[in-house]
């Protein structure tokens, strides 16, 4: 299939991902609300911005969450993306405990 022949756009990238994210492994597949829920996004490992290409080995599915937390950090390769996600991630969920759940209350 050809990018001229694609039903959808970037649907190569979606198929070749299973409509799964590479950064998080959210499955888009299980029902709709999970697909709904994650946004999907093809995002590129190294930003465009940083010298990244549109070549299909620069390009993956990500649910919007991971896309807004890898943002435009500098990535050489899908191992570091995933560490960045990783560590962002875990600065929300603190954020979060500190903030939304207030344990000491």
């Amino acid at each position: 299939m050809t990018k001229e022949e694609e039903a959808y756009p970037n649907q190569l990238i979606y198929e070749r991902d299973n409509f799964t994210c590479r950064y998080c492994g959210w499955d888009g597949r299980k029902d709709f609300e999970s697909w709904f829920i994650a946004h999907f996004n093809v995002d590129h490992i190294i930003p465009v911005s940083r010298g990244g290409s549109e070549d299909e080995s620069n390009l993956v599915l990500a649910c919007n969450a991971c896309n807004s937390y890898k943002w435009k950090f500098e990535c050489n390769s899908i191992d570091d993306a995933i560490k960045v996600v990783k560590e962002r991630k875990a600065i929300a969920e603190k954020w979060y405990r500190k903030h939304i759940l207030k344990p000491d209350s």
